[in-house]
């Protein structure tokens, strides 16, 4: 760097105007003002110091009282004492009180670096770099550009004390160095100054990592990644940008926001998930928004569990018994019918009974028509199963033994019309009417012993003596009643009833499940 020293002096010879030449020196302390050499003098005919010349200057002059001092490139063996000395012919003095003391310190100042306050990735940007000169002269400067930001080294050299350099910015020079250093006349020193880029940029990645039972998986995905979990198992979500500034983030789970972040948060957002139902299955998303471009990445649980049998039912039609089964698993289940002990898949057709199945996603439907005249004591189940387990509901056919018979009925009404007539006769049906009722209840007592015999056992297929063809009041397996003595018509008449199907929607349990429902004729 440089010192200019402001300097005046008096004397009352200057007060002549007598043409004679008027010459200053400056001396270091300690130097013969006649046999040494001065550091700097307007005597063109005195050497200098080695060492101070081209760098000390008597800028004033002398015949002006101007003594002022010039001092460039300053050098810490500069430091020191120095006096002035005039000399006009005969007339010569030093002026030693008070010596000038030149202090030379380490170089402080830096070069400035003018940068917006943010680079925007993609648009090209050009930076200032100045160096605060202040000895006046124009002398030679070196600048030099350093950084990841652009292509190769720049270099620049000139009288000027100012250097620019373009480049482009990218998101990979976000957060790195760009160095300017300035190298001082005489290439003895050099000064530099290093910023750090801020270059905004929009989204680049969504990376979403799940933990899970201690493990953690990192996921990249392009469009969207599948993850399959248990019911019941728990989750931890956490996705992650890079961007600048910072994304909004929100996770959304079918149009739904479940959780969202500020972009003070440094592009992080957590998403915690315990004990995992079916319903909360979908595709997760993490969508980063950004006013440079937003970018979303997407996650699909598939939260699996055992079948689930929802609404069976049984109904007696015209045509014979129909049987309706849905079945809900994920994977989705097979869904198939047992009918006396044999198995029943898929879409069945024959002269005795047809099945109908359909799939839909989790669900697997199917109903069951049995072609029949009359009911057999018949066991039917419906049995869903998938990899994790299989849920069965089983349904009996067996007579209702409450139901009052239709001859009771019949014969209640007959003995009321009756009673409109003697006293006698009323007597008389009333006994006619009792043991009409006594044999009746014997034979559907029988009829019942006999159905219950065969079904006590529910894994013994309770139609292997029969045929599934279209059953004719002869081949009946339950005995026929005799005929009435009064001669009245009966009729057969059947209803289902339904006693405990209750579906078990908390099953998760692997081991099989069965269910079992009575269907009941009058």
């Amino acid at each position: 760097m440089c010192a200019h020293v402001p300097c005046t002096f008096y004397d009352d010879s200057l007060l002549l105007d007598d043409h004679i030449t008027v010459y200053g020196y400056w001396f270091r302390d300690g130097t013969h003002a006649i046999r040494g050499s001065p550091m700097a003098t307007n005597n063109l005919f005195r050497w200098v110091e080695e060492h101070a010349e081209g760098r000390f200057h008597l800028l004033g002059d002398p015949s002006m009282n101007n003594c002022s001092l010039s001092i460039t490139d300053a050098q810490s063996s500069d430091r020191g004492y120095y006096f002035f000395r005039f000399e006009k012919g005969n007339v010569k003095y030093s002026y030693r009180n008070p010596l000038l003391y030149v202090n030379v310190t380490d170089l402080i100042q830096k070069p400035d670096i003018s940068v917006p306050e943010m680079l925007e990735s993609g648009n090209p940007v050009t930076l200032n770099c100045t160096f605060p000169w202040t000895c006046g002269e124009n002398r030679s400067f070196k600048f030099s550009w350093m950084g990841a930001a652009l292509s190769s080294k720049s270099e620049s050299s000139g009288v000027s004390h100012f250097s620019e350099i373009s480049f482009i910015p990218e998101p990979q020079h976000h957060g790195t160095k760009l160095t300017c250093q300035v190298t001082l006349p005489g290439g003895r020193l050099n000064r530099k100054r290093t910023i750090q880029l801020n270059v905004s940029y929009a989204v680049q990645n969504v990376s979403i990592t799940v933990t899970q039972d201690n493990r953690t998986t990192v996921f990249i995905p392009e469009n969207s990644s599948a993850l399959l979990v248990q019911e019941g198992q728990s989750l931890l979500l956490l996705c992650a940008t890079n961007s600048n500034p910072p994304a909004a983030l929100n996770w959304i789970l079918r149009d739904q926001t479940l959780a969202s972040s500020q972009p003070s948060d440094n592009g992080i957002l957590h998403l915690d998930l315990p004990q995992l139902k079916p319903e909360d299955g979908g595709n997760y998303t993490c969508l980063a928004q950004h006013h440079l471009g937003s970018k979303q990445a997407s996650l699909n649980i598939s939260v699996q569990y055992a079948p689930r049998i929802l609404r069976p039912s049984c109904s007696w039609v015209k045509e014979g018994l129909l049987c309706t089964c849905s079945v809900q698993a994920e994977p989705a289940p097979s869904l198939r019918w047992w009918v006396g002990g044999k198995p029943v898949e898929g879409n069945t057709s024959n002269d005795t009974f047809q099945v109908t199945s359909n799939r839909s996603g989790p669900w697997a439907n199917s109903s069951l028509s049995v072609k029949m005249e009359r009911v057999p004591n018949i066991t039917l189940s419906c049995e869903g199963k998938n990899p994790q387990g299989t849920h069965t509901v089983l349904f009996h056919l067996a007579p209702d033994k409450s139901a009052t018979p239709l001859v009771f009925q019949k014969s209640m009404i007959l003995g009321v019309l009756c009673g409109a007539g003697t006293t006698g006769l009323l007597a008389l049906c009333l006994l006619l009417i009792l043991v009409k009722m006594l044999r009746k209840k014997s034979v559907v007592a029988a009829a019942g012993e006999e159905s219950r015999a065969r079904v006590e056992d529910p894994k013994r297929p309770s139609w292997e003596d029969l045929s599934l063809d279209p059953i004719s009041p002869a081949a009946d397996i339950a005995p026929t009643p005799a005929a009435p003595e009064d001669g009245l018509d009966e009729s057969h008449y059947a209803c289902l009833n339904f006693q405990g199907a209750k579906v078990r929607e908390d099953h998760v349990s692997t081991e099989p499940l069965t269910e079992y429902s009575e269907i009941k004729f009058k």
